[in-house]
């Protein structure tokens, strides 16, 4: 019995771009992230911490990140 090679892929431009594309996303994936960037951070609280803390974020004026973060640079001034 003959041997046939497996037919060959034949690359469109949409192929390569897809292909390009992919590489382009894994490689970013693998670098850090800026130091300034906002990431998300996920933590359990109970449900009636949670609602007391977006009353006083709503009640400042401030959203519940920037009150986190104002709470976060006192408490690493004070300890």
């Amino acid at each position: 019995m003959a041997k046939i090679a497996p037919p060959t892929e034949k690359k469109t431009p949409v192929k390569r771009a897809v292909k390009k594309a992919i590489e382009m996303k894994s490689n970013k994936a693998t670098g850090q992230t800026p130091p300034d960037a906002i990431i998300p951070l996920q933590i359990k609280i109970p449900e009636t911490v949670k609602n007391e803390f977006k009353a006083m974020a709503s009640i400042r004026g401030q959203s519940m990140n920037a009150l986190f973060l104002e709470m976060f640079e006192e408490y690493k001034e004070s300890h």
